[in-house]
């Protein structure tokens, strides 16, 4: 009886380890055939979701026609159409972009990696460039006078035509920075200055109803969107070959040189293969796209 017994347990134990052994061959197969159908469809490519790195975009939110929301609510515009083409050809990343505010906080939140990278119609300047890595130029700018309808205009002369008027701009932006540094340079020619938080449409009323003399706007933004959507009584100026030309930016973080590297790269390829172009037509009504001399 014993010996039937361990006879017993015996062929137990061997039926046992038969099936381990094939349900573990079985399951080596199975997981043999599902890498080989990862490897045929890229599953082991570095571009698969879980290889890739995110990267969050913030944005101020404006100015339009560069930078808007939509009316479906999806950020647009010029900078954030040509950010979402440069990163079609960078599938190792996955892009996000976020609206927060205003511009203090774009480069603050790069400077301090809570962001990956930055857009906000963003010109250089000294103390910007202390916090954040500028990209290559994404677009040319040009800058205009605005002026209301009774200041005579030459169009062949520089700004000095414009000396004892008024001109009204933001503190500490581009635009104010270009009268400033004509301040500078012509004391006895000087252009006074109203500095204003208001925002453009309001700048730009005060300018046609005469509280204020002359602003300066980009052209892009002025020929595509304020124009058409806001048909002021104004004259323009182009200010096109009197000022140092001035161009706009991606910001990264400093040290992130490989993500760095991979923008700049693809910019390249969207300036090249005409992308960029069809993106200004399309929002700019121009062609604005920098160019290799622009770097």
């Amino acid at each position: 009886m014993k010996k039937n017994t361990r006879r017993v347990i015996a062929l137990i134990l061997s039926a046992v380890l038969v099936f381990a052994l094939a349900a573990c061959a079985a399951d080596k197969d199975a997981n043999g055939t599902k890498e080989q159908q990862n490897t045929a469809a890229g599953g082991n490519d570095q571009t698969t979701e879980a290889a890739k790195r995110k990267i969050v975009a913030a944005t101020g939110g404006g100015p339009r026609p560069l930078v808007y929301t939509d009316e479906n609510g999806v950020i647009t515009g010029h900078n954030t159409e040509l950010l979402r083409a440069i990163f079609a050809k960078l599938p190792q990343y996955e892009l996000e972009i976020v609206q927060v505010d205003g511009l203090a906080s774009v480069l603050t939140g790069v400077n301090s990696g809570i962001y990956q990278l930055g857009f906000n119609n963003l010109a250089k300047n000294e103390e910007r460039e202390k916090l954040v890595h500028y990209t290559d130029p994404i677009m040319v700018n040009e800058y205009l006078v605005v002026a209301r309808q009774e200041i005579k205009i030459d169009p062949e002369k520089d700004l000095s035509q414009f000396a004892g008027l008024t001109y009204v701009g933001g503190a500490g932006n581009d635009k104010t920075t270009v009268i400033e540094d004509y301040n500078a340079e012509h004391p006895d020619a000087q252009i006074n200055i109203e500095y204003s938080s208001a925002d453009i449409v309001s700048q730009l009323t005060d300018v046609e109803s005469g509280r204020y003399d002359i602003m300066l706007i980009d052209a892009p933004m002025y020929n595509a969107y304020y124009s058409k959507e806001y048909p002021l009584d104004l004259q323009t100026y182009s200010l096109k070959g009197r000022t140092s030309t001035k161009y706009t930016f991606y910001v990264v973080a400093y040290g992130d040189d490989q993500l760095y590297a991979d923008i700049n790269k693809a910019l390249a390829e969207v300036i090249a293969d005409g992308t960029s172009t069809k993106i200004c037509q399309e929002f700019l009504f121009g062609e604005f796209s920098p160019t290799i001399a622009d770097k």
